[in-house]
C-alpha cells in the first residue's frame, strides 16, 4: 500500500499546479522573408508584473506552439530564434481566454539594424535553450555589493552564511566566469571577490560530466553550474585582498592574495596562516586554486576498476576539526590561452605546513554475546605535523575543430611527524580492571608521487561518433620510521596484576609503486535513436613493501622475522565496457556492463612463498532519464558491482601497535556483489518559484565481507574476515522550497529517513546491528538590501538495535536551531549575529542533557572610496558554551569522546579588498 501511494504521489506532482488554470495561448512562428516554418523557436511566457518566467516551450516542425491551462493576468510573450530579432508582445488574459496570436513573422537582425538604431533591453529572467539567464541590473543590491549578495536576490537561488550556493534546490559546485574557470571553479572565490556591478548576466544550467559531454552517452551525472558573464569593461582587471585578524595574543587568522585577469590570462599568488582550526574563511576561499582534473584509471588491490577524478586540490587541507592548529599555506596560480585560444596552459603550485596539538579521552561500554559487559576508558596526547609541496599543470592543444590533445601532470612531496602518548584500561562486570595499556609512539616519514595523463580525443563529422585515448603513468615512493613502546598489564579476578607484557619496537618501512594505464573509448550512433559506447583499458602495477621491525629492548641489529616482511606485488588488469543508449524526444535509457579481469601475484621475499589470484569482476548499470518538461525530470538508475577481498583481508601483514589487538587474514574469502537502486525526481516551477525533489535509494550486498572478532577475558581481540549475507541500506528524502520574491522570503522543508543493517560476528555469534534515523528540517530566509535573516531548525530521531542485546534502548533524539541575522546600520556599519542552539535530551543511556548555545557576533564598518577598507571586531562563542564532546549509542555499544578545542575568543580585524578594471569605459555593443 505504501509503495502504491508513493508512486501515485510521484506522478501526480507535475499536475498539482494545473488544476485551477483555464486560459490558453497559441501561435505560428515563421520567417518573414522566406515564409518557412521556424522549428525549435524558443517561446517564453513571462509574468509582466515581476518578470518571473511562467512557462517555456519550443515550436514543433510546423512552427506551432501552445500554452495551456493558464491563470488570468498580464503576460509577456518572448520568442527567439538564431539570427532573428526577438519578438516581444504583451498580453492580458481573462479566465477562459483562448488567444490565437496567428502567424508571427520573425525578422532578421541584420535587416533591422540596417533600417533603424534601437535601444534594446533584456528581460530580468529568460530561458535560453536549457540555460536560465538573469539580467543582473534588473535586481537591486546595495552599493559595492559582491556577487554573493546579487545571487541572494535571484529567484530559486540560495546562499548560506558560509557562501555555499543552491540553485533550484541543488548544490552548486562549479562557478565559471565568462565560461572559463576563474582561478579554479570553486564557487567561493569568484562570488566573494567579484563586484555585483561588474556582472552583466548570471546563467544557471546543468553541466554534463566530461565523459557525457564528449560521448553523448548520458551517464546521469549533472552538476548544477553558474556562469557569471561580466560586462565588457569588467573582463580585464585585478583583485587583491589582505585580511588580518588577531586576538592580540596567541590566536590569529591572516591571509592575502593578489591576482589579475586579462582576456584568457589569470595569475595569482596567495598566502594564509591560521590558528583557528578550519574556521578560517580566508583559507577556505583560497585553497581551491588548482590544476586540471582528469579521470584516473585505477585498479585497487582487489582488482576492482575505479574511475574517479583527480580532484586532489585539498591535499594541504586539514579536515580534522579537533585540536589546536597552526596552519600555513602558500601558493601561486597561472592560466592562459594562446594562438587564438588553440593552446592553453594551467599551472598551480602549493606549499603547506600544518601543526596540530590534541588531547582526547574516551569512555565506552560494549555488550558481548554472553551478557558480559566491558567498560573501557582512555586518553591520548598527540602532536602532529604535516608539510609538503605540490605542482600541477595542464597543457591543452586544439589540433583542429574536431581533435584535442591534453597533457596533465602532477608531482607532490609530503613530510609528516607524529608523537603521541596514550593510556587505556578495561573493567569487567565486577568493576575490577582486567587489562591496562600505556603506549608511546613517535615517527616520521615522507611520501612522493609523480603522475600524469595524456589524452587525445576526436569528434567525427557524424554527430555522436567520438574516439578518446588516455595514457597514464604514475610512480609513488614512501618511507617512514616509527618507535612504539608498550606496557600492558593483565589482572586476575580480584583486580590484582597477574602479569605484564612490555614491548619496545622500531619499525622501518618503505614502499614503491609504479604503474602504467591505458584507456580507449569509442562511441557511435547506430541510428537516430540508438548509440553504442565501447571501451577497453588496462593497467599494470608493480609495487614493493619492505617492513623491518627491531627490538629496542634487546638492542639487536637483526630484525624480528615474525613481524618483518618483504613483499613484491604484480597486478595486471583488463577492463572491457559496453553501453547501449536509446533516446527519443524527452526520454533516454542507457544500459551496459563493465567487466574487469585481473591477475595478481604476491611474493613474500622473506619466506619464499607466492600467493596468486585470478578473478573477474562484473559491474552492470542502467540509467533511465525522462524529462517531463523543461523544469521537471525523473531519473531511475541501477548499478551492480563486485568487490574482491583486499590483500590485507586475504593475507594480512602482521602489525603490532598494541598486544591487545591482532589481525588474521582469511584466504577463503569470496567476492561480494552489491546491487544499488536509485530514484530521483526534481521539479522547479519558475512562476511560483518553488522546488520539489524526491530521492530514494536502496542497496543490498550478497556475500558481504564482514568482520569477525574473538574477545577474551582480558578484552584482547583477534580480528578476521568472513562472508555473510544481510547487509543492506535504504534511505529517502523529500525536499520542498518556495520563494516569495515580492516579500524577499524563501521557505523550505526537508523530510528524510535512513535505515541500515550490518552483520558481524563476535565470539562466533552473529550480531545484526540495525540503525534507523528520521530527519525533519525547515528553513526560513529573508533578504533585503539592509536586512538579512535566516532560521533553520532540525529534528533527528535515531534508534539502534543489536541482535545480541542492547545497552538500554538505543534511542536518542536531537534538535538543533541555526539563527543568523545581518543589519546594515547608519555610518556604513554592519552588525551580524548568529546562534547555534543544540539540544541533546537525556536518555536511558545518557542520564543528563547535553545542551549548548553558541553565540557569535561581529560589528564592522567600511571606509575609503568604494568601501575597500573594512574594520571588524568579532566575538566567537560569547556565552563560552562550546565543548569538545560527542556521544554515540547504537545496539550493543555506547561511547563518549572529548577533544581539544578553542574556547571563546575576540578578534580585531582589518580587511583591504581592492579590485578594479583595466578598461575604464564601457565598450558599446549590440546585444544579441
Amino acid at each position: 500500500m505504501l509503495k502504491k501511494t508513493f508512486i501515485l504521489i510521484l506522478f501526480l506532482l507535475p499536475f498539482f499546479s494545473a488544476l485551477a488554470q483555464k486560459a490558453n495561448i497559441k501561435g505560428l512562428v515563421t520567417d518573414a522573408v522566406e515564409k518557412r516554418k521556424l522549428e525549435h523557436s524558443s517561446v517564453l511566457l513571462i509574468n509582466a508584473a515581476d518578470s518571473i518566467l511562467v512557462k517555456t516551450t519550443r515550436t514543433d516542425k510546423q512552427g506551432f506552439f501552445q500554452f495551456e491551462n493558464l491563470q488570468k493576468g498580464n503576460y509577456r510573450v518572448l520568442i527567439s530564434y538564431p539570427k532573428m530579432a526577438d519578438y516581444i508582445r504583451d498580453l492580458k488574459l481573462s479566465d477562459n481566454a483562448n488567444l490565437d496570436m496567428g502567424v508571427i513573422n520573425m525578422e532578421l537582425k541584420s535587416k533591422l539594424l540596417k533600417e533603424v538604431v534601437i535601444q534594446a533591453s533584456k528581460n530580468a529572467v529568460r530561458l535560453k535553450g536549457d540555460t536560465l539567464v538573469f539580467q543582473a541590473d534588473s535586481f537591486a543590491v546595495r552599493t559595492n555589493a559582491n556577487v554573493q549578495e546579487l545571487l541572494k536576490r535571484l529567484p530559486g537561488i540560495e546562499v548560506d552564511k558560509n557562501g555555499n550556493i543552491k540553485a533550484q534546490g541543488k548544490a552548486v559546485k562549479t562557478v565559471l566566469v565568462d565560461g572559463d574557470e576563474f582561478f579554479g571553479d570553486d564557487p567561493l572565490l569568484a562570488t566573494k571577490y567579484l563586484k555585483a556591478n561588474a556582472v552583466d548576466e548570471i546563467q544557471v544550467y546543468d553541466r554534463k560530466s566530461k565523459s557525457a559531454d564528449l560521448t553523448g552517452i548520458d551517464d546521469g551525472i549533472k552538476n548544477k553550474t553558474i556562469n557569471i558573464k561580466l560586462k565588457e569593461n569588467a573582463k580585464n582587471g585585478y583583485l587583491s585582498t589582505l585580511d588580518l585578524n588577531t586576538n592580540m595574543s596567541d590566536l590569529g587568522d591572516y591571509g592575502g592574495m593578489v591576482g589579475l585577469f586579462k582576456n584568457k590570462l589569470k595569475a595569482a599568488i596567495y598566502g594564509t596562516y591560521s590558528s583557528l582550526n578550519n574556521e578560517s574563511k580566508i583559507n577556505n576561499s583560497m585553497r581551491k586554486l588548482k590544476g586540471e582534473d582528469y579521470d584516473l584509471i585505477e585498479v585497487g588491490d582487489d582488482g576492482s576498476s575505479i574511475m574517479y577524478v583527480s580532484d586532489t586540490d585539498d591535499d594541504d587541507y586539514n579536515i580534522n576539526s579537533a585540536g589546536l592548529p597552526k596552519n600555513l599555506s602558500l601558493g601561486a596560480y597561472y592560466a592562459d590561452k594562446f594562438r587564438d585560444n588553440k593552446m592553453g596552459l594551467k599551472i598551480n603550485f602549493k606549499s603547506f605546513n600544518n601543526d596540530n596539538v590534541n588531547h582526547t579521552t574516551y569512555n565506552s561500554e560494549e555488550l558481548l554475546p554472553n551478557d558480559t559487559k566491558f567498560t573501557s576508558a582512555g586518553k591520548t596526547d598527540n602532536i602532529a605535523n604535516s608539510a609538503g609541496e605540490s605542482l600541477r599543470g595542464t597543457y591543452n592543444y586544439t589540433i583542429n575543430p574536431l581533435s584535442t590533445l591534453k597533457v596533465s601532470f602532477g608531482l607532490s612531496k609530503k613530510r609528516n611527524q607524529n608523537s603521541s602518548q596514550s593510556s587505556s584500561g578495561t573493567q569487567g562486570d565486577n568493576g575490577f580492571f582486567i587489562s591496562q595499556n600505556n603506549q608511546r609512539n613517535s615517527g616520521h616519514g615522507t611520501n612522493e608521487i609523480y603522475n600524469g595523463n595524456i589524452n587525445w580525443s576526436r569528434k567525427y563529422k557524424k554527430r555522436g561518433r567520438t574516439l578518446s585515448i588516455d595514457i597514464q603513468p604514475e610512480s609513488q615512493t614512501n618511507k617512514n620510521t616509527e618507535n612504539s613502546l608498550n606496557l600492558t598489564n593483565y589482572f586476575n579476578s580480584t583486580g590484582l596484576i597477574d602479569r605484564d607484557e612490555r614491548t619496545d619496537l622500531r619499525k622501518e618501512n618503505w614502499g614503491t609503486q609504479n604503474s602504467l594505464g591505458t584507456r580507449i573509448n569509442y562511441t557511435n550512433p547506430i541510428s537516430k535513436k540508438w548509440t553504442l559506447e565501447a571501451g577497453y583499458s588496462f593497467k599494470t602495477i608493480s609495487s614493493g613493501s619492505n617492513r623491518m621491525v627491531f627490538d629496542n629492548i634487546k638492542d639487536d641489529a637483526n630484525k624480528i622475522d615474525s613481524l618483518s616482511n618483504d613483499f613484491k606485488f604484480l597486478n595486471f588488469s583488463n577492463v572491457g565496457k559496453m553501453i547501449l543508449q536509446y533516446s527519443y524526444q524527452r526520454f533516454s535509457i542507457s544500459s551496459g556492463l563493465e567487466a574487469t579481469q585481473t591477475n595478481f601475484e604476491l611474493n613474500d621475499q622473506d619466506k619464499g612463498t607466492d600467493f596468486k589470484r585470478n578473478y573477474l569482476n562484473l559491474s552492470p548499470r542502467t540509467n533511465l532519464f525522462y524529462k517531463v518538461n523543461n523544469n521537471t525530470s525523473l531519473i531511475v538508475n541501477y548499478n551492480g558491482f563486485m568487490q574482491q577481498p583486499s590483500i590485507d583481508q586475504l593475507q594480512p601483514v602482521r602489525q603490532i601497535n598494541t598486544p591487545l589487538y591482532q589481525v588474521i587474514g582469511n584466504s577463503g574469502l569470496r567476492p561480494s556483489f552489491t546491487n544499488s537502486f536509485g530514484l530521483n525526481y526534481n521539479s522547479f516551477q519558475f512562476k511560483s518559484d518553488q522546488y520539489i525533489s524526491i530521492n530514494f535509494n536502496y542497496s543490498f550486498t550478497n556475500n558481504a565481507i564482514v568482520n569477525t572478532e574473538l574477545v577474551d577475558d582480558f578484552n584482547k581481540r583477534i580480528s578476521s574476515f568472513i562472508n555473510a549475507n544481510g547487509n543492506n541500506s535504504i534511505n529517502g528524502n523529500l525536499s520542498y522550497s518556495k520563494g516569495f520574491s515580492k516579500a524577499h522570503i524563501r521557505l523550505g522543508a526537508d523530510l528524510g529517513f535512513s535505515s541500515s543493517n550490518t552483520i558481524a560476528l563476535i565470539n562466533a555469534t552473529e550480531n545484526k546491528a540495525s540503525n534507523m534515523q528520521y530527519d525533519l528540517r525547515g528553513s526560513f530566509n529573508y533578504y533585503a538590501p539592509k536586512v538579512e535573516f535566516s532560521y533553520t531548525p532540525t529534528l533527528a530521531l535515531m534508534t539502534g538495535k543489536s541482535s545480541i542485546g542492547e545497552i538500554n534502548d538505543g534511542k536518542s533524539i536531537t534538535h538543533d536551531h541555526e539563527i543568523s541575522g545581518t543589519v546594515q546600520l547608519p555610518f556604513k556599519l554592519e552588525f551580524n549575529t548568529s546562534f547555534s542552539l543544540s539540544f541533546r535530551p537525556a536518555t536511558s543511556t545518557f542520564g543528563q542533557d547535553l545542551n549548548t548555545a553558541i553565540w557569535n557576533s561581529h560589528l564592522s564598518t567600511k571606509v575609503l572610496k568604494n568601501e575597500t577598507l573594512e574594520f571588524k571586531i568579532s566575538v566567537t562563542d560569547i556565552l563560552n558554551q562550546k565543548i569538545g564532546y560527542n556521544r554515540f549509542v547504537g545496539g550493543n555499544v555506547k561511547s563518549e569522546n572529548t577533544y581539544s578545542y578553542i574556547p571563546r575568543y575576540v578578534l580585531i580585524g582589518i580587511n583591504w579588498n581592492l579590485s578594479g578594471n583595466f578598461i575604464k569605459k564601457a565598450v558599446a555593443k549590440i546585444i544579441d
